[in-house]
């Protein structure tokens, strides 16, 4: 995604906190002759980080239009429908098409927000079910342990946001938070199923990348990988979606394996018996120039330079 935003806002009056705080959350009034908000909001349009200051007390009505997970300091009672709470002594959720009442009275939020065909797309490639519809049977997280897991992530990511503005940056920050979200509340459905689909996929990425670095010496495909390990290219796809860290398919994950190859031999080579174009040709790059270029964005430094050492 290249529509990253990194947004900062402060009020400081009543006027124009009450019109920006309506353009943004819905229907707000503001129970002082003095008030002030400040929100810094990261992210692209599959998901953002936001960290608003309430310097007032108000009456919230909000329409959600995609799914919004909020933690936040002393003073956020809520309403959605039937259900009741206080985002600071537990978080909780709002999915598109509730409408959240809330009474912030001198507070600090912290908000994950997701366009929701993006957390259905994640969801589906985490738990590799293409039928999945993203939707959750309550409000706050299925349990104590995993509440202090989801509020650990946000505050980790929270700390990254310096560094959002890159994209590999930004893809693993959401992707963590999409995972930890995904499994801290209560999405509807079985959940040992979408738990066996999870770790299911989880063995597939761990055996291919076991297998891909045996064999990458070798002219292999990913579709060799693909049937060595028990799946179709696109399950594997999928696996490494779902839990690649280093490489997010598995293309991507053969070519870094022999990059890191190639490097262990140049390290090891006589630069008066061997040459770049050699040792790049063993490990399957016939263009040595593109192989010279994937090898210093991965070690920031020329083949030749670590040949001739």
């Amino acid at each position: 995604m290249n529509d990253f935003f990194d947004a900062r806002v402060r009020t400081t009056d009543a006027s124009d906190t009450q019109a920006w705080l309506q353009a943004h959350y819905g229907r707000v009034d503001l129970l002082a002759d003095r008030a002030a908000i400040a929100e810094h909001a990261v992210g692209d349009a599959g998901f953002a980080l936001r960290r608003l200051t309430w310097a007032c007390r108000a009456e919230i009505a909000y329409e959600a239009d995609r799914f919004f997970f909020a933690t936040s300091g002393p003073g956020l009672a809520w309403r959605i429908g039937s259900c009741a709470g206080d985002y600071s002594v537990e978080p909780g959720l709002v999915q598109p098409g509730q409408e959240l009442s809330g009474r912030p009275n001198q507070t600090e939020v912290d908000l994950l927000t997701f366009d929701a065909a993006w957390l259905t797309e994640a969801a589906r490639t985490m738990y590799g079910d293409d039928e999945l519809e993203v939707r959750f049977d309550g409000t706050g997280p299925v349990s104590r342990r995993m509440r202090d897991y989801w509020l650990a992530t946000m505050r980790w990511a929270l700390t990254q946001t310096p560094l959002l503005a890159e994209p590999l940056v930004r893809a693993q920050v959401r992707r963590s938070l999409a995972a930890a979200t995904l499994e801290t509340f209560p999405l509807a459905g079985d959940p040992r199923e979408r738990r066996a689909s999870a770790i299911e996929q989880a063995s597939v990425y761990t055996s291919a990348t076991s297998w891909i670095d045996d064999h990458a010496s070798l002219p292999v495909t990913i579709d060799d990988a693909a049937r060595a390990v028990g799946t179709s290219a696109k399950g594997l796809r999928r696996a490494f979606l779902a839990n690649g860290h280093l490489a997010s398919t598995p293309e991507d994950y053969l070519s870094q394996a022999r990059l890191s190859a190639a490097h262990a031999d140049l390290i090891a080579a006589d630069p008066s018996c061997s040459s770049v174009a050699v040792i790049a040709a063993r490990w399957g790059f016939a263009d040595v120039a593109a192989f010279e270029r994937a090898y210093r964005e991965m070690h920031r430094v020329t083949p030749a330079e670590t040949l001739n050492r």
